[in-house]
């Protein structure tokens, strides 16, 4: 068993003390290192990022990275991280099956929507430099936000475990020293939305300062529920409603022209509803059976399905569920300290985050859970450079206690506790002015121990671990100061884990193995116009191995398994262009053709829903003929799961926006707007028709003043412009979760120093 929380810290942060005492003093600070402020984001029209943990222009990283500045952000109305998707190439983020804030990240197929504790997401989410281990409380509002970077593809060597889809970094704004200022802005719109938010920079010292900022939203309900027989009473109850509080304090000071630290403490607690699952308002196919008045937002039964108050708790079906609910409460405390030498940083950030859950929804049956999880993290990284070697190096510590306990049909508890532990280090040569090769390599060592009670097997305990090493290759050649083509060869895991349910003997609490990826990209960065354009090109191609999945057997029962192959290839391009002064017109459009291979029969029965010892076939394999079991009736399995599409891949994706502002009296004059298509994909491993996500076109939009002096600010703005029903998410053969309808309000903004 590992040691207790407490003596782990106290061991891992005495090891990072001593690190740090035997840095040499007798060198001079430089500014090369992995944490940025507000002011430092961003240099005339460059942006700068530390996606490679080292401080670099955007357009020198031979990486696909999109970086979004605080001002980015605001300017486009990203609330939160959902609001990220149509901005990233080949990325689509929704809210998690039945939940209000866990988050389901797909960047190029590649992701996870399993949201309980046995099992960790695919791509990383990192807040000033902290790993959030659980995808429960991800949908992270973007407040007072200095920059966002997203890195698409495994960062298995700088960032390690669970990153084979990509990370998203998110830094906050730095206390500003020498400044006392509030900002804030206050907002309403429909639904009755309520929000307010603010930051408040204090000047403590003349070497230190403080920042707090807040947010605080209410908003009713896009639902109605619509029950009939003994529950009709509860119809036109509005749920669905949204309520969040979030605080975050920071403190920052310089001890010296060398060392300096950042204390950040955070606290969000979000009493929003789950969104709740309705019946599919329209489909192409025959077979799925739709909702009766055809409005997605109308949580009512099934069609011949009554409400009766007899019906066991566990069992009660969709429409006749009210007791929708959710309180998530997570919080974080983090120390970074930082000392930047001539030719030489060292940065010690550790972190402690605990996260509470009381969750009450319907996921074609009720579900009800409880979470209580707590990690702790010690990362130790080192910048320096050798002449024409540029080399980062660290070492990373992980721990984690995650007790879930809930019922969905059977009641049934999770006890999860993981160990990891990595070194890990990459080196960039400069072999001319314009060519560069860089070399990287990360040592995992990751243990799980999972305890698993049910009333099908009183008792499981299981144990799975992990001795893995990821590395990457890159050389990227400058043919001009400004044009950049690069190659790289990465590797990327996600931790081997376990399934938290437990339904039969046969498929309880079952292990699944880790899971790979191998990718090779080749890109193109460009910039002309002394920077006010870009245009960058990516082509990648993934080998996916073992992938872990969440999929209903043919027998029945609902599991984790690991699937096989698949391979993944893809073309992002993306653009900005400032043709005049006060226009900024972007956008980015991506192609992703992603097939499975090298199934086994087994396997492609637990993707397809068939059941290979009865031969019952699942809803996609419409095509089979043979009469099972039999050889025949296996093969034809397989044939039609080498046809199904990687659920949360779309073939398409595109966005095309612009923003334009101009003075006019004491202030200017802004607006712009936001396109985006998404092709149609499969939200449910096995392609059921029901499961068809149809996004299509959306617009989004904004228009407002804002004074001279920026003391003054006033946005009208609105999503989802159209009005486009669609849903992102789905369970069993046609129950869905609805994407936000058209949304619009206004929001003031102020500023005081």
């Amino acid at each position: 068993m590992p040691t207790c929380p407490i003596a782990r810290v106290r061991s891992v942060s005495l090891v990072s003390a001593i690190a740090l005492a035997t840095v040499p003093l007798s060198v001079r600070a430089q500014d090369d290192g992995d944490a940025e402020s507000a002011s430092e984001a961003t240099q005339g029209n460059t942006i700068i990022v530390t996606a490679q943990r080292r401080a670099q222009e955007l357009q020198d990283v031979p990486a696909a990275v999109t970086a979004l500045t605080g001002a980015a952000l605001e300017n486009r109305q990203i609330a939160d991280t959902n609001d990220l998707q149509n901005q990233i190439p080949n990325v689509v983020i929704s809210t998690g099956t039945g939940t209000a804030n866990s988050a389901r990240i797909y960047f190029r197929g590649v992701g996870e929507d399993e949201s309980r504790g046995a099992i960790d997401p695919a791509v990383g989410i990192y807040i000033d430099d902290v790993y959030l281990g659980r995808t429960v409380g991800s949908l992270v509002d973007l407040v007072d936000i200095a920059q966002v970077e997203v890195l698409r593809g495994p960062q298995g060597t700088l960032y390690g475990r669970n990153t084979n889809g990509g990370a998203i970094k998110i830094t906050s704004v730095r206390p500003d020293l020498g400044d006392t200022s509030f900002t804030g802005e206050v907002g309403y719109g429909n639904y009755d939305r309520i929000q307010a938010r603010g930051s408040l920079n204090l000047a403590a010292w003349d070497s230190g300062a403080i920042r707090i900022s807040g947010l605080y939203r209410q908003r009713d309900g896009y639902f109605e529920l619509n029950p009939n027989g003994a529950f009709a009473n509860l119809a036109g109850t509005t749920i669905g409603d949204e309520e969040v509080f979030a605080v975050r304090g920071s403190l920052y000071g310089e001890m010296s022209d060398i060392w300096s630290f950042l204390a950040i403490v955070d606290y969000t607690k979000d009493k929003s509803d789950p969104v709740p699952s309705s019946i599919i308002a329209d489909s192409d196919n025959p077979t799925v059976i739709t909702d009766a008045d055809d409005d997605i937002f109308t949580v009512e039964p099934q069609p011949g399905v009554t409400c009766s108050a007899l019906t066991p708790s566990t069992f009660v079906p969709l429409g006749c569920f009210s007791a929708f609910s959710s309180e998530v409460d997570s919080f974080g405390v983090s120390y970074q300290l930082k000392g930047d030498y001539d030719g030489f940083s060292i940065t010690s950030t550790t972190a402690y985050r605990t996260l509470k859950d009381d969750l009450s929804t319907h996921i074609t049956f009720p579900y009800f859970q409880e979470t209580d999880q707590n990690q702790f993290s010690q990362e130790i990284l080192v910048n320096t450079n050798f002449g024409m070697v540029d080399l980062t190096a660290g070492a990373f510590y992980y721990s984690e206690d995650a007790e879930l306990a809930f019922t969905f049909i059977l009641p049934v508890t999770n006890d999860v506790e993981t160990e990891s532990f990595s070194l890990f280090g990459q080196a960039a040569i400069s072999l001319t002015d314009a060519l560069t090769l860089t070399g990287g390599l990360r040592w995992t060592d990751e243990s799980r121990d999972f305890r698993g009670t049910s009333v099908v097997i009183p008792v499981v305990t299981d144990s799975v671990s992990t001795d893995n090493i990821t590395w990457t290759a890159k050389v990227d050649y400058k043919i001009t100061p400004d044009v950049m083509v690069y190659a790289t060869y990465s590797t990327g895991f996600k931790s081997p884990g376990f399934s938290s349910d437990c339904f039969s003997p046969a498929g309880c609490f079952l292990s699944v193995e880790e899971e790979e990826l191998d990718s090779i990209e080749a890109g193109l960065r460009t910039q002309f116009m002394d920077g006010r354009a870009t245009f960058n090109a990516t082509y990648f191609y993934n080998d996916y191995t073992n992938l872990q999945i969440s999929a209903t057997t043919g027998g029945g029962v609902f599991t984790r398994s690991n699937a096989g192959e698949a391979r993944i290839q893809g073309v992002e391009l993306e653009f900005g262009f400032e043709p005049v002064p006060g226009l900024d017109i972007y956008g980015n459009a991506s192609w992703l053709d992603a097939e499975y291979r090298n199934l086994s029969p087994l396997q492609a029965g637990t993707l397809t829903n068939s059941n290979i010892n009865t031969g019952a076939r699942g809803p996609a394999c419409t095509g089979i003929t043979a009469v099972g079991p039999s050889a025949a009736f296996n093969d034809q399995v397989v044939e039609c799961a080498l046809g199904l599409e990687l659920k949360n891949a779309p073939e398409w994706k595109g966005l095309l926006g612009f923003n334009y502002s101009f003075p006019v009296g004491a202030g200017e004059v802004f607006f712009g707007a936001d396109g985006a298509y998404e092709s149609d994909s499969f939200a449910l491993v096995a392609n059921p028709p029901g499961s068809l996500v149809e996004p299509g076109f959306r617009v989004d939009a904004r228009a407002g003043w804002r004074s001279e002096d920026n003391r003054w600010k006033v946005t009208l703005w609105g999503k989802n412009l159209t009005d486009r029903e669609y849903f992102r998410a789905s369970t069993a053969l046609n129950q869905v979760y609805a994407a936000p309808p058209l949304t619009f309000g206004v929001d003031v903004g102020f500023r005081f120093d």
